[in-house]
């Protein structure tokens, strides 16, 4: 999978989480205060109080991921450098991930070599060098598409 495709899916599912945290705030407002008549409504009013507080920070937390997701889509970072021939000759004419001759080497922040290919589907899951394991890329947290299975009842 490419890096864009992956910024996508994250860009997609802070969306999803956002309006899943949204879409519960009017149906449990609506029951907290037409639950309650009379003297009780005062219980009612603290209720959707803590409510909105609690969910007021729930939704600070989606957006302030959906912020990082947008800019995340907007900048144009690669995951490393081209390397030079005697670069390549000194790390050795085979990918480590693949074993094959490389294919569209790139040189990591660490200084290690891997095909292109083959260390994007490393970052699909992993944040650090398959070698050294010094942290390379964000968290990939939604970058493959997948969601959460979290049910969102408040």
């Amino acid at each position: 999978m490419s890096l864009n495709k992956g910024k996508i899916y994250l860009f997609i599912e802070a969306t999803s989480q956002l309006y899943r945290s949204i879409a519960t705030i009017q149906p449990w407002l609506y029951y907290l205060l037409e639950s309650y008549q009379g003297p009780e409504k005062i219980v009612a009013v603290f209720l959707s109080a803590f409510y909105m507080i609690s969910k007021g920070s729930d939704l600070m937390s989606k957006v302030k991921l959906l912020k990082t997701a947008f800019f995340k889509l907007l900048q144009n970072v690669s995951i490393g450098s081209s390397p030079s021939k005697e670069q390549i000759q000194t790390a050795g004419e085979h990918c480590p991930i693949c074993h094959d001759e490389y294919d569209s080497p790139v040189l990591l922040q660490c200084r290690h070599i891997f095909c292109e290919a083959c260390v994007s589907t490393w970052f699909d899951r992993e944040q650090t060098c398959p070698l050294c394991r010094a942290k390379i890329v964000d968290d990939p947290s939604w970058r493959d598409g997948s969601t959460s299975y979290f049910v969102q009842l408040f």
